[in-house]
């Protein structure tokens, strides 16, 4: 496995599955091998046999969801999260994982009960109140995002990413100062930081100080100066500064304000 060899890996643990069929983390080694060799039909089949050793664990449920996923079964992978759901009720992950699955197929109104649940059971998973925030974001709920946000990071007050989220909502509500706020306390020095810049940038010209904003750009360029689409944005900012006070920077630099 570790050479990279899960062709064979997968063979020679067939066979210590066939001679150990009660060892369940045999099986669950050789489900790992097939998937990595792209054969999530075998995987599948060898995690049923985890099922059925581990009759409470929700993960082999979990991962047949994710094989039927890959051939692109989504309502058999519904399916075996749902299973997952009813095998380990009190455990976050399989709601979570139900909860995040819906949202990504575009279903966020019915991922919601189920990030919420998974909050009830694991208040202090920052990818879930991400999750229920994008969800209500995505349903019309402005306000209910901005409030999960704000109690994600009550449980996780220090994830950048429900940081950069509630400052999004505030965008979007034109709260302008407060996002201001919340982008520079999360201001570096390093590389990454240069995204942060443009935020504070869009902001600080958005509040009436379309100086400051450039300087901003500028910063982004000086953090990654590799990088050609924060050269360009700079660029089109000084244009458009150029050309007089109504500019729509978010409209030339490209960066929207969403979650």
């Amino acid at each position: 496995m570790d050479d990279g060899d899960f062709e064979t890996a997968a063979r020679h643990l067939r066979v210590a599955a066939d001679e150990h069929p009660d060892e369940s983390d045999v099986w669950a080694e050789l489900a790992r091998a097939e998937s990595l060799a792209e054969r999530p039909a075998r995987a599948r089949v060898a995690w049923l046999e985890v099922a059925r050793l581990r009759p409470h664990d929700a993960r082999p449920w979990i991962e047949i969801g994710y094989t039927h996923e890959l051939e692109r079964h989504y309502l058999r992978a519904l399916d075996a999260y749902g299973h997952a759901i009813r095998v380990a009720p009190s455990r976050a992950a399989p709601h979570r994982v139900r909860g995040t699955r819906l949202l990504r197929w575009g279903r966020a109104a019915e991922a919601i009960e189920d990030l919420e649940q998974a909050l009830r059971l694991e208040p202090h998973s920052a990818r879930t109140w991400q999750a229920l925030a994008l969800a209500r974001h995505l349903t019309g709920d402005l306000a209910g995002a901005e409030r999960s946000f704000r109690r994600g990071l009550e449980q996780v007050p220090e994830d950048v990413g429900l940081k950069i989220g509630l400052a999004a909502v505030l965008v979007n509500s034109h709260h302008f100062q407060e996002a201001l706020g919340i982008y520079d306390g999360l201001r570096t020095p390093r590389p990454e930081g240069a995204n942060i810049e443009v935020g504070r940038a869009l902001l600080l010209h958005e509040l009436g100080r379309p100086e400051a904003a450039e300087r901003a750009f500028a910063l982004a360029v000086a953090l990654a100066p590799s990088r050609a689409d924060l050269r360009r944005r700079l660029r089109d900012y000084r244009r458009l500064r150029a050309r007089g006070p109504a500019v729509d920077p978010a409209a030339s630099t490209g960066q929207g304000a969403s979650p």
